[in-house]
């Protein structure tokens, strides 16, 4: 399947190559969106100015590479800059072989694409730059952290005290993507709530020894909206001191997670750390191997994959921790196991 140029009669009506409308990233600058744009509820249309794409500021924001999607490029990109970042099969830092972003569609901004979408009243001409949470998103959060973590954590605010402040800890955070997720979901939550007079607060901390990751989380966090209600905090994890000294001087901890980290000694630290409430969480999303099944993925090396029962027997073995979730199932990128585990605090 190839990428054509459509007018936005065919993005709008379906073409025949496709089974629905494709969600639509708008390349143009912030102002010139704020100005006018196409109507939000026909697709999911996501502002991401090309200059920030390119700097990376915002690269984090771009859908997964499976996910086949559409372009509004302003009149001064030309097609030799969209080919050489949408279209390029190697990696300029890192001169690795790369899938190709699914840019199945583009459409071109021209005075007649405008003309056509007034006329038919799919054209909203100023957003004030006010924008509601959840904002439309492309990425997509780790799955475990979507479906078993934030109903969880929705149901915790649900059933907690009226003034409850929750705090809950992404361990190995990264470009803070998951963080982004769960603050925006559970600040979504808690604004349901305060009519009811609910006064609860949310806070995602994110830990990472990269130096490089709060530089890489901070724009996207303010980006959505959630650079109030997030934090990031540059700890290695691998000193289990450091994660003992946060954990005893966090008194509202009810969540933490590792998504795709793996620190065996961190996990039995957790496990054996009588500072945490009854009550708090731990998950973890990782490559692990099926049972009697010889791992045969290049990466991760099978040192770095997890034995099928290897956390039931680190977290079950001091009985101090319940399993709530334990189940194998495929990532979106291989099709290599990963296991997705979580326990409470008893």
């Amino acid at each position: 399947m190839t990428c054509e140029t459509v007018n936005l009669n065919q993005w709008l009506h379906k073409t025949s190559s496709h089974l629905k409308r494709l969600p639509l990233i708008d390349l143009r600058p912030k102002e010139d969106f704020d100005k006018r744009h196409l109507r939000k509820d026909l697709s999911t249309i996501v502002n991401l100015p090309f200059s920030d794409l390119i700097s990376g500021e915002r690269s984090c924001e771009l859908p997964p590479r499976n996910t086949e999607f559409a372009l509004l490029v302003p009149a001064q990109i030309d097609g030799k800059e969209i080919e050489d970042f949408f279209f390029a099969t190697t990696s300029k830092a890192t001169l690795q072989s790369r899938k190709p972003w699914l840019v199945r569609q583009i459409l071109q901004e021209t005075s007649e694409l405008w003309k056509e979408a007034k006329r038919l009243e799919i054209m909203s001409n100023s957003s004030s730059g006010v924008q509601s949470l959840p904002m439309p998103r492309l990425w997509k959060p780790d799955q475990m952290v979507e479906h078993k973590l934030l109903p969880m954590l929705k149901d915790r605010l649900e059933n907690s005290n009226k003034n409850e402040n929750i705090v809950i800890w992404d361990l190995g955070s990264g470009a803070g993507r998951d963080v982004c997720f769960l603050a925006e979901e559970l600040m979504c939550s808690v604004g349901t709530q305060e009519e009811e007079g609910f006064t609860s607060t949310i806070r995602v901390v994110g830990f990472d020894n990269h130096k490089g990751s709060p530089r890489r989380s901070a724009p996207l966090w303010k980006n959505r909206m959630v650079h109030d209600s997030t934090e990031s905090r540059l700890v290695n994890l691998k000193k289990l001191e450091l994660l003992e000294e946060n954990i005893k001087k966090e008194s509202n901890l009810v969540c933490m997670y590792a998504i795709r980290y793996l620190n065996r000694r961190m996990l039995e630290c957790i496990a054996t750390q009588t500072a945490l409430k009854a009550g708090c969480i731990f998950a973890i999303s990782h490559f692990c191997k099926e049972e009697g099944v010889e791992w045969n993925w290049d990466h991760p090396k099978p040192s770095s994959v997890l034995e099928r029962n290897e956390l039931k027997e680190i977290f079950t073995c001091s009985r101090e921790w319940k399993i709530i979730h334990d189940e194998l199932c495929l990532d979106g990128d291989h099709g290599r196991t990963l296991v997705h585990f979580c326990v409470e605090k008893v």
